[in-house]
């Protein structure tokens, strides 16, 4: 059942991982918005909100993905420390040298 914990953990890790990758793609294929411009039209407008709203979305999603790894990592880290407490209860010396 440790072993779960620990697989689900570093499962957790890589899928989070990956999400901070997509975030920060996301983040740098929007344009650096000069909000001081004003726009010519409405297209520039648009694509202007575009932009930004890339950058924001990018920015909670890191935010969020990085949450979600520090947990998944703290979950792995949890369920190590039980094993490792198990096999010292248990009298193992293998868990001295973990």
């Amino acid at each position: 059942m440790a072993i779960n914990a620990i697989s689900s953990g570093l499962t957790a890790i890589h899928r989070q991982a990956a999400a901070m990758d997509r975030a920060a793609e996301k983040i740098a294929r929007a344009g650096a918005v000069n909000l001081s411009d004003a726009p010519q039209n409405a297209k520039r407008a648009e694509v202007a909100a575009a932009e930004e709203s890339g950058l924001l979305d990018g920015t909670v999603e890191m935010l969020v993905a990085r949450r979600m790894f520090t947990a998944s990592l703290k979950m792995a880290s949890a369920a190590n420390d039980g094993i490792t407490e198990a096999l010292r209860i248990g009298g193992y010396d293998s868990a001295h040298a973990a």
